[in-house]
């Protein structure tokens, strides 16, 4: 038991110290603006398929695309979708304090790999003009819901608009890519 408890905490600090890092690299401008809460599509150009390669320009970017968008919406399902289904978000469940602390892990998990697979939408053309726009609007729904449950302020709601956001996405992948998300979920920790 003493384990499970110090392994949380870990497990929430190299997360957070994962997507904290930059590598030097300076935030491009779409990310800037989905995380001040405003819509790229509506205020960039970037973010129209037009703005998309014409060949691919990373190596099996829809095979690591597929793995990342995978790992994300598997970590979104097992640690937030299932556990909001059975309640236990709500005021007075059993075990809800322990369910917080999961499911803000898992939405930096969520967050991190979303953005991961977002970079590699920009790489392969079909990809792009499929995706791109939904692709930064579930990162963006990601990135809220995480700060939403590490600083304990839920509203269900959300969850339901990130599902339904996260199997539009995967919706699309595979009827407008041809690429289909098979979901993989990490193990944070039960």
């Amino acid at each position: 038991m003493f384990r499970k408890v110090l392994v949380l905490p870990v497990l929430l600090v190299t997360l957070v110290g994962a997507s904290a890092c930059g590598g030097g690299k300076k935030a491009d401008d779409s990310s800037a603006r989905v995380a001040a809460g405003r819509s790229p599509a509506a205020s960039s150009p970037a973010a129209s398929p037009s703005s998309c390669p014409t060949s691919t320009t990373k190596h099996f970017a829809k095979t690591r695309f597929a793995a990342d968008a995978g790992l994300a919406f598997g970590a979104f399902h097992r640690y937030i979708w299932n556990p909001y289904q059975a309640g236990s978000f709500k005021q007075g469940a059993n075990g809800r304090t322990k369910a917080f602390a999961k499911a803000a892990a898992a939405g930096l998990f969520a967050a991190n790999r979303v953005n991961a697979a977002r970079k590699l939408i920009g790489s392969d053309p079909k990809l792009c003009k499929a995706l791109k726009v939904p692709a930064e609007k579930v990162s963006a729904m990601f990135g809220s819901l995480a700060g939403k449950f590490k600083s304990g302020q839920l509203d269900p709601s959300e969850i339901g608009s990130v599902g339904s956001a996260v199997d539009g996405m995967k919706s699309d992948a595979k009827n407008q890519a041809g690429t289909n998300i098979t979901e993989k979920t990490p193990n944070l920790g039960g």
